[in-house]
């Protein structure tokens, strides 16, 4: 069979029909590769057929001379180098959305795909509104609403055209998306000795131009430095809370001596140690009282810098979901998540890319059954910010 797919590639490439290929097939492998430089056929001839089917390996120091020791010469081992393109991730349509809304994958874990991937539509206001009935969150639609669609690179173009049979469908996103390249002569050779019709090129020709898509990755939580005590302090509320109670006395919270306002400075005095999540302020003219602090802007702090480490003292490993099981797949879900003065977690914020078929939400229910010895400072326990990671690997297959 490997010999009449080398001489099958071997008449395309020497009568010079690379131009009108008709069936799309994998990139060349490795082997046969080999196979070429093993026969008697010109230089140019392999050059010409690694150009038109690309190579399905990377072409790694070690792999060159191998193929140098095989005959290759200088001219073929340039054309494996070239030939050579890493996988380009596809960008996100809109079914694929949908279904990891349905999958119940957050709205911040898509955003991120969103902006690392790009999508292959323009969202109108029926489709996010429709995202929105099935749970969006406005982090989501809002980054949709700005987002456009990604512009076709060569690259991409080359890797469709070698994947893809229906040059139809690429033509019709080719005129959606727009192109990242200039459409001259060279760039239209190559995508038609990689096979590209009339109808598509000319989708190429006339396509927009847009700028490259720079896949971005959005920054992790800006966390708070530590409260210093004598420095001032923002207050914060949640959109429910009206106001910040203060009271008179650190134990008797009954007693509400003040009610500020959110966004409000006050000079932060330090951190009591009974009973726990309850720092003491100076607020007005230089009255005294005390709030929870969950209401302080840097109530949160990093390990580091006199505060101790969180010591997990419960801390289960996740369980698979009979699909992710089924479909193979490993991988290692990152988190930035916050663990309060008592050892619960809370506040858990993905930011590593989703592993789908359910994983990232089985992480986010076990990092909440999590527990720890909280961390302190001055032997006083604090909330922290820390980042963490579940991983999820199969064992060995049984026989």
């Amino acid at each position: 069979m490997k010999h009449v797919l080398l001489s099958l590639l071997l008449l395309m490439a020497s009568s010079a029909v690379m131009a009108v290929a008709q069936d799309a097939r994998p990139p060349l492998s490795k082997d046969e590769v080999l196979d070429l430089l093993k026969t008697s056929a010109p230089s140019k001839v392999t050059i010409s057929t690694i150009q038109q089917y690309g190579i399905a390996f990377k072409p790694t120091p070690q792999i060159l001379e191998e193929f140098r020791k095989a005959g290759a010469n200088q001219t073929v081992l340039a054309a494996l180098r070239g030939a050579w393109h890493e996988e380009i991730p596809k960008p996100l349509g809109d079914r694929e959305i949908l279904m990891m809304l349905a999958e119940d994958v957050p709205s911040e874990n898509i955003v991120r795909t969103v902006l690392g991937r790009g999508i292959d539509f323009q969202p109108g206001q029926e489709y996010l509104e429709g995202l929105r009935s099935q749970g969006a969150k406005d982090v989501l639609i809002d980054a949709l609403r700005t987002a456009v669609p990604r512009p076709f690179s060569k690259v991409e173009l080359l890797q469709q055209l070698r994947t893809r049979e229906d040059q139809d469908w690429i033509a019709q996103k080719i005129k959606q998306r727009g192109i990242e390249f200039e459409p001259g002569a060279a760039n239209l050779q190559a995508l038609r000795s990689a096979g590209a019709r009339t109808p598509l090129l000319e989708a190429v020709r006339t396509a927009k131009r847009a700028k490259p898509f720079v896949a971005q990755t959005p920054a992790g939580p800006k966390l708070a430095p530590p409260l210093v005590e004598g420095k001032t302090a923002t207050l914060i509320c949640d959109p429910s809370d009206p106001d910040v109670p203060v009271f008179s006395e650190a134990n008797d919270l009954g007693k509400i001596a003040a009610r500020l306002k959110c966004g409000e400075q006050v000079t932060y005095l330090g951190r009591v140690a009974a009973p726990l999540g309850v720092d003491k302020i100076k607020y007005a003219d230089g009255k005294e009282g005390y709030v929870a602090n969950s209401y302080l802007e840097a109530s949160i702090a990093t390990p580091g810098e006199g505060i101790t480490e969180p010591v997990p003292i419960y801390k289960p490993d996740p369980n698979y979901t009979p699909q992710a099981a089924h479909d193979g797949i490993e991988g290692t879900v990152q988190f930035w998540i916050v663990i309060d003065a008592q050892g619960n977690v809370s506040d858990i914020k993905e930011v590593s890319e989703p592993l789908g078929d359910g994983l990232d939400q089985r992480a986010i229910d076990t990092v909440k059954k999590w527990r720890f010895n909280p961390a302190t400072r001055g032997g006083v326990p604090l909330a922290v910010r820390v980042r963490v990671e579940v991983s999820f690997r199969l064992g060995p297959k049984r026989p």
